[in-house]
């Protein structure tokens, strides 16, 4: 399913500059819908937490940009080399929704799960009402697993969580 991803597109490290960015973005209330804590922060708070983040094995936090211009956050969650798996999640900034920067942004994670990580198998997991991101999962060759029933609180009800995946083999052929 892999395909050609420009080449003014690339995923990078994160820099001491990204973070007031950083803090726009998941503070965003189309991001935080999608969050599994909902609750806006600060810069100090972010601070805190890249902190905890930047230095663990088991979590990659990457910028996805365009021509030098941050478009999105791509996300590694639960890195396991033993077992060759992990989680993903990424947000687009809200200037740069609509235009397929999204399926760029998850080409490159997908490549740097399986090509650079080693990974055999990567998922994410997104709610009921993501609709859009369903869509471009689905397009891009992630299969549904299974549902979670009502694991996310939003707007004073429950909704279902789904679950998907990918393997190495579907990515890379």
């Amino acid at each position: 399913m892999r395909f050609d991803v420009p080449a003014n597109a690339k995923l990078r490290e994160v820099v001491d500059t990204d973070h007031e960015w950083l803090v726009d973005l998941h503070n965003d209330p189309d991001v935080l819908m999608n969050l599994t804590d909902p609750r806006p922060i600060t810069l100090e708070s972010h601070l805190a937490w890249w902190e905890s983040v930047r230095a663990s094995q088991k979590d990659k936090r990457l910028i996805f940009e365009i021509d030098g211009t941050p478009i999105g956050f791509s996300k590694f969650y639960a890195i396991d080399r033993i077992n060759q798996n992990c989680t993903l999640g990424a947000d687009v900034h809200r200037e740069h929704r609509g235009r397929g920067h999204a399926k760029l942004m998850w080409a490159l994670m997908l490549d740097v799960c399986f090509s650079e990580l080693g990974m055999h198998r990567v998922a994410l997991s997104t709610a009921e009402y993501n609709l859009i991101a369903q869509r471009l999962y689905l397009g891009l060759g992630f299969k549904i697993e299974g549902t979670m029933r009502e694991c996310v609180f939003r707007n004073d009800r429950f909704y279902d969580g789904i679950c998907m995946y990918m393997l190495r083999k579907d990515w890379l052929g």
